[in-house]
């Protein structure tokens, strides 16, 4: 059952009623929050599974479990394990002023009430993940899950009623309208997963409110491969990646940077691993369904685009099997070799089984081509030279970056997980950081035996003297 704009100003009202300063939630009570989500998750896998199939028409199950429940599981479990650390106010060195006394500290103290948006692509992982970092820090949680994935939603919101009290943690659902008017509530802080183009939208409908807002978006993430690159497994590697839910993640490869004369055998590998994982694509539970017709259509029309253009496009198709297949909204993983700058599969995120492939001859040449676009969320390199490595990291700008792998640095429990410019803003994920990141970081100083002796520095009398104290500090 949809959420009311009532209903949802009641969640959020009673949410902002149970958050008291002067009262913070307790270690124990934060962390009972984070073991009911975790029994949400462990008690209905199958039902979770089977409704993203459900929304999606078809979808790897094994897909769902890594992409959307695993990952959640893993950040509760990392953080009850450093959580009674990290609430402890956090000693800052003070150095020689240490010796007169002085303290300084750092107090992590919760902000007040979150709201999360998830997109359709990994709907309950990107709104278990951030929530279960910010109940973590002590705030109360609010979730508006895709309208795109509607029977995920409507399970994960009566689960959640079942589980756990919304004066904690509440899920809300519905269309468009009801996601605008999230967006648009009086936040401690929001946190937005999609695409650029709408995280705008909410980033102005956060404004009035001076609401601080996590935007994690997409972009086209580059994968460039150096010459002495081990060509199997980077073919492997992309191809497999590109093809898991259909290209529909926002840290996929969009696009690959191939030398030139390596073009015809990274080709041939990639379409060997693909034709190997997914010989057939019709009636293949293993293969995701895109999600529905409009993104359908705006794949298709890109293609369509391409093809008008005489782009060389190589769809992997092994069984010769009559797809695209409109009935289940199925595409199989097309290359497109060096198409044309102005064309869409170069300008915009695909976001679909689309591989767009550029030779180039020099490394200059390839860095200038990803410094072409936006800023990417991630971005993939595949080599050996430690040289060229860390030539390409110096002189571009990504979110993240993954060495001979894909999309682990998202992964990790010691770094931030965050975009970059038309990427993103903000960083969670990552354990301790996102927990920091829902925290207020209050600086607490303490002086010492010299508080008598500061007043004069703090307020000066202006004289001489303290003149020439002034500026001898100051080295004038």
């Amino acid at each position: 059952m949809m959420t009311t704009i009532n209903e949802m100003h009641q969640i959020f009202n009673l949410q902002k009623i149970q958050y008291d300063r002067a009262q913070p939630m307790t270690y124990e009570e934060r962390v009972t929050v984070l073991n009911q989500i975790e029994a949400l998750i462990r008690d209905n896998i199958p039902e979770l599974i089977t409704a993203l199939q459900a929304d999606f028409g078809q979808r790897d199950p094994l897909q769902i479990l890594s992409a959307d429940l695993t990952g959640p599981l893993a950040t509760i479990a990392y953080i009850k394990k450093h959580l009674r650390k990290w609430i402890l106010p956090a000693k800052q060195r003070s150095g020689l002023m240490a010796l007169t006394g002085t303290k300084q500290y750092v107090y992590n103290e919760p902000l007040g009430v979150v709201g999360i948006m998830s997109p359709f692509n990994a709907p309950i992982d990107l709104a278990l993940d951030p929530a279960v970092e910010a109940i973590a820090a002590g705030n109360r949680v609010m979730v508006k899950i895709s309208e795109y994935t509607p029977k995920t939603a409507a399970l994960v919101q009566k689960l959640s009623q079942q589980y756990l009290n919304e004066k904690n943690f509440a899920v809300v659902t519905g269309e468009a309208d009801i996601a605008a008017q999230f967006s648009a509530l009086d936040w401690d802080k929001l946190v937005f997963t999609g695409g650029s183009e709408t995280g705008k939208k909410v980033l102005s409908a956060a404004a009035p409110n001076l609401t601080p807002v996590v935007l994690e978006l997409g972009g086209k993430n580059p994968a460039v491969v150096l010459p002495d690159a081990n060509k199997q497994m980077t073919a492997a590697k992309i191809a497999r990646s590109r093809s898991g839910n259909s290209g529909q993640i926002c840290l996929d490869t969009d696009y690959v940077l191939l030398p030139t004369d390596q073009l015809d055998e990274y080709v041939g590998l990639i379409t060997a691993q693909l034709a190997q994982v997914f010989p057939t694509y019709i009636n293949n539970s293993e293969y995701s369904a895109i999600i529905n017709d409009r993104s359908y259509d705006r794949i298709l029309g890109m293609l369509t685009e391409a093809r008008q253009r005489g782009t060389r496009l190589i769809t992997i198709n092994p069984n010769n099997e009559l797809v695209p297949y409109v009935k289940r909204r199925l595409i199989p993983l097309t290359l497109a070799i060096n198409p044309d700058r102005d064309l869409q599969i170069a300008r915009n995120e695909i976001f679909g089984p689309i591989l767009s492939i550029f030779t180039y001859d020099s490394l200059d040449e390839a860095i200038a081509f990803i410094n072409s676009h936006e800023k990417p969320l991630a971005m993939y390199l595949f080599g050996r030279s430690s040289r060229h490595l860390n030539q390409i990291i110096s002189q571009t700008s990504s979110g993240g970056v993954d060495i001979n792998e894909l999309s682990l640095h998202a992964g990790s429990h010691s770094m931030g997980f965050g975009g970059v410019g038309y990427s993103g803003m903000g960083r969670y994920k990552g354990g301790k950081i996102g927990f920091e990141t829902f925290s207020n970081q209050k600086s607490v100083y303490k002086q010492g035996v010299l508080a008598k002796y500061t007043t004069r520095l703090m307020v000066p009398i202006h004289n001489k003297r303290n003149e020439k104290l002034l500026k001898r500090m100051l080295g004038l």
